[in-house]
């Protein structure tokens, strides 16, 4: 009997602990740089736009834009209802996402819907936008082209 117990109390504590899993804690500030570890799954729209002003203020990345039940979910500031974050990983991020190297002739790139998981979220304080680690990708929409400025 006390064996059941014990046995109802680990699988409870581990219930527990996975659900705590998810989400981030702060892990080391410096300066601007403010990280975050931890992991997070989310659903949104991904981006990789590659015309000439975007890739001058924001170079070549994949970023991504939660769902609005998501933006509480990041670090960060609260206060933006058109929060993003750019995947750090950008190689990973294009196979995950199933985007090809260049865009399409006649595009400026290539967006798309998909559930994900981060890790390690950077905050930078200023002009700069946040980072994440992309894990895994699921559910991924086939890609859309977008249209040149």
């Amino acid at each position: 009997m006390h064996l059941r117990k014990f046995s109802l109390l680990v699988l409870l504590l581990s219930v527990a602990e996975l659900a705590q899993a998810e989400g981030f804690r702060l892990a080391n500030q410096e300066g601007r740089m403010t990280e975050y570890s931890g992991m997070l799954t989310l659903t949104g729209r991904f981006e990789r736009r590659q015309d000439a002003e975007t890739l001058v203020w924001r170079g070549d990345r994949v970023c991504f834009w939660p769902d609005a039940e998501f933006l509480d979910q990041l670090p960060g500031n609260k206060k933006s209802d058109e929060r993003f974050f750019c995947f750090s990983n950008h190689t990973g991020s294009l196979a995950k996402l199933k985007l090809p190297s260049l865009p399409p002739q006649g595009s400026c790139g290539m967006a798309g819907k998909a559930k994900v998981v981060i890790s390690r979220y950077v905050v930078e304080r200023g002009n700069a936008f946040d980072q994440a680690w992309l894990d895994r990708a699921e559910d991924v929409g086939a890609p859309t082209l977008l249209p040149c400025p």
